[in-house]
């Protein structure tokens, strides 16, 4: 497992005597529009967990899942016209 220079150690003393490094994990960040920047509707989980969800649980089920609803409808909108 490669693990960043930026992720934070520290120490913790095991049950049998010895110090070892630990890595805190990171907090992920909430989606966001591509259009916009806003939050997206989605969960917010680290890569490892959302590995782990189905397919319909990570992204909403409609076209365009990396835009927010608004811009979506304004997509289609200009597509339209």
């Amino acid at each position: 497992m490669i693990i960043p220079k930026s992720t934070k150690k520290y120490k913790v003393k095991t049950p049998g005597g010895r110090t070892v490094a630990h890595f805190k994990k990171r907090k992920s960040s909430y989606a966001r529009c591509k259009k916009c920047g806003a939050k997206l509707n989605r969960p917010k989980l680290s890569v490892e967990q959302l590995k782990r969800l189905p397919k319909t649980k990570k992204r909403p089920e409609r076209p365009f899942p990396e835009l927010c609803s608004k811009c979506m409808r304004e997509h289609f909108k200009e597509k339209v016209r």
